[in-house]
Protein backbone atom coordinates (compact mmCIF):
# COMPACT_ATOMS: atom_id res chain seq x y z
CA UNK A 1 0.00 0.00 0.00
CA UNK A 2 1.46 3.87 -0.51
CA UNK A 3 1.80 6.64 1.75
CA UNK A 4 0.03 9.16 0.41
CA UNK A 5 0.63 11.23 3.70
CA UNK A 6 3.37 13.22 2.09
CA UNK A 7 5.12 14.19 5.36
CA UNK A 8 2.13 15.54 7.84
CA UNK A 9 3.69 14.08 10.36
CA UNK A 10 3.93 17.29 12.95
CA UNK A 11 5.84 17.50 16.23
CA UNK A 12 4.88 20.47 18.16
CA UNK A 13 7.12 21.89 20.53
CA UNK A 14 7.43 21.18 24.08
CA UNK A 15 6.89 17.58 24.39
CA UNK A 16 3.50 17.23 24.22
CA UNK A 17 1.78 13.45 24.90
CA UNK A 18 -1.16 12.02 22.87
CA UNK A 19 -4.53 11.09 24.82
CA UNK A 20 -4.99 8.06 22.80
CA UNK A 21 -7.49 9.13 20.72
CA UNK A 22 -4.77 11.14 18.40
CA UNK A 23 -5.38 14.25 20.37
CA UNK A 24 -2.83 16.45 22.26
CA UNK A 25 -3.15 16.59 25.91
CA UNK A 26 -2.90 19.90 27.28
CA UNK A 27 0.32 20.93 29.53
CA UNK A 28 -0.30 20.45 33.10
CA UNK A 29 -0.83 24.02 34.67
CA UNK A 30 1.66 25.08 37.43
CA UNK A 31 -1.04 24.78 40.42
CA UNK A 32 -1.47 20.86 38.68
CA UNK A 33 2.75 20.34 38.44
CA UNK A 34 2.86 22.25 42.51
CA UNK A 35 0.07 19.72 43.65
CA UNK A 36 2.15 16.53 41.44
CA UNK A 37 5.07 17.39 43.13
CA UNK A 38 3.75 17.66 46.75
CA UNK A 39 1.86 14.25 46.13
CA UNK A 40 5.77 12.71 45.35
CA UNK A 41 6.78 14.45 48.59
CA UNK A 42 4.54 13.28 50.71
CA UNK A 43 4.33 9.84 49.09
CA UNK A 44 8.84 9.92 49.20
CA UNK A 45 8.06 10.71 53.23
CA UNK A 46 5.54 8.49 53.96
CA UNK A 47 8.27 5.54 52.59
CA UNK A 48 11.09 7.01 54.49
CA UNK A 49 8.89 7.15 57.66
CA UNK A 50 7.65 3.34 57.12
CA UNK A 51 11.02 2.69 56.25
CA UNK A 52 12.72 4.35 59.54
CA UNK A 53 10.33 3.11 61.86
CA UNK A 54 10.85 -1.01 60.52
CA UNK A 55 14.45 -0.59 61.30
CA UNK A 56 13.71 1.36 64.58
CA UNK A 57 11.73 -1.98 65.47
CA UNK A 58 14.87 -4.30 63.97
CA UNK A 59 16.98 -2.83 66.45
CA UNK A 60 14.70 -2.93 69.23
CA UNK A 61 14.01 -6.42 68.41
CA UNK A 62 17.99 -7.40 68.51
CA UNK A 63 18.50 -5.05 71.75
CA UNK A 64 15.65 -7.16 73.50
CA UNK A 65 16.93 -10.08 72.15
CA UNK A 66 20.79 -9.28 73.43
CA UNK A 67 19.48 -7.87 76.75
CA UNK A 68 17.89 -11.32 77.11
CA UNK A 69 20.88 -13.21 77.03
CA UNK A 70 22.81 -10.48 79.38
CA UNK A 71 20.53 -11.06 81.56
CA UNK A 72 20.99 -14.65 81.59
CA UNK A 73 24.22 -14.40 81.97
CA UNK A 74 24.34 -11.88 85.05
CA UNK A 75 22.44 -14.47 86.71
CA UNK A 76 24.56 -17.64 86.08
CA UNK A 77 27.72 -15.48 87.37
CA UNK A 78 25.43 -14.39 90.43
CA UNK A 79 24.58 -18.27 91.11
CA UNK A 80 28.25 -18.85 90.54
CA UNK A 81 29.61 -15.83 92.41
CA UNK A 82 26.96 -17.14 95.51
CA UNK A 83 28.10 -20.72 95.32
CA UNK A 84 25.50 -21.56 97.90
CA UNK A 85 26.01 -18.92 100.01
CA UNK A 86 22.57 -17.59 101.26
CA UNK A 87 23.05 -14.18 102.50
CA UNK A 88 24.93 -13.57 99.33
CA UNK A 89 22.85 -15.13 97.39
CA UNK A 90 20.41 -12.72 98.55
CA UNK A 91 22.35 -9.70 98.06
CA UNK A 92 23.33 -10.80 94.45
CA UNK A 93 19.71 -11.41 93.44
CA UNK A 94 19.07 -7.89 94.79
CA UNK A 95 21.41 -6.73 92.09
CA UNK A 96 20.32 -9.28 89.11
CA UNK A 97 16.96 -7.77 89.53
CA UNK A 98 17.91 -3.91 88.94
CA UNK A 99 20.17 -5.15 86.26
CA UNK A 100 17.09 -7.08 84.65
CA UNK A 101 14.83 -3.41 85.69
CA UNK A 102 17.25 -1.14 83.92
CA UNK A 103 18.22 -3.04 80.95
CA UNK A 104 14.19 -3.20 80.54
CA UNK A 105 13.88 0.46 80.83
CA UNK A 106 16.99 0.46 78.64
CA UNK A 107 14.91 -1.56 75.91
CA UNK A 108 11.64 0.76 76.62
CA UNK A 109 13.42 3.61 76.16
CA UNK A 110 15.68 2.99 73.15
CA UNK A 111 15.41 6.09 70.23
CA UNK A 112 13.35 8.11 72.84
CA UNK A 113 14.56 11.58 72.09
CA UNK A 114 17.08 10.28 69.34
CA UNK A 115 14.57 11.63 66.60
CA UNK A 116 14.48 7.65 65.48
Amino acid sequence: MEDNTMGSDLTLGGGGQQDGRGGWLARPSKDQRALQARAERDRTNLLYEAQKQEFTEALRLRLTQNVMYDISDVVGLAEQLAAGNPYLAVELHKVVQEFARQSGRDVRNFGNGLGI
